[in-house]
């Protein structure tokens, strides 16, 4: 049904409260998502510490939505940013345009 997350795993977390769960949610599309979708001008202007802080600072939230496989594509791109990002940088878009499926589809079969 998902192809990046688990809804076991963020109802377990965040407790079954339907309305933390969708505000969560809702940042993690506005901020984490759209973060990551916005690397390469970081990337050309050789900004690989900026990169890295943004992938720190989304791999726990990726972690909380069950989102086990964004999280190893983000850690293979990180591993070596220099050498790797142009060539994997396409399969993380293709991560986190299925995250952003999954999460406005758990969003909409949710509402509160």
């Amino acid at each position: 049904m998902y192809k990046q997350i688990k809804p076991d795993m963020i109802y377990h977390y965040f407790d079954q409260d339907i309305e933390l769960i969708h505000e969560i949610i809702e940042l993690v599309l506005e901020l984490n998502v759209q973060d990551l979708k916005n690397l390469m001008p970081l990337y050309e202007e050789g900004q690989i510490s900026i990169i890295k802080k943004k992938f720190h600072k989304s791999k726990p939230v990726f972690s909380l939505l069950g989102a086990n496989n964004l999280n190893k594509s983000i850690s293979a791109l990180e591993y070596d940013i220099n050498d790797q990002f142009l060539e994997k940088y396409p399969f993380l878009l293709k991560n986190l345009n299925e995250l952003e499926e999954d999460l406005n589809s758990f969003l909409k079969r949710s509402h509160h």
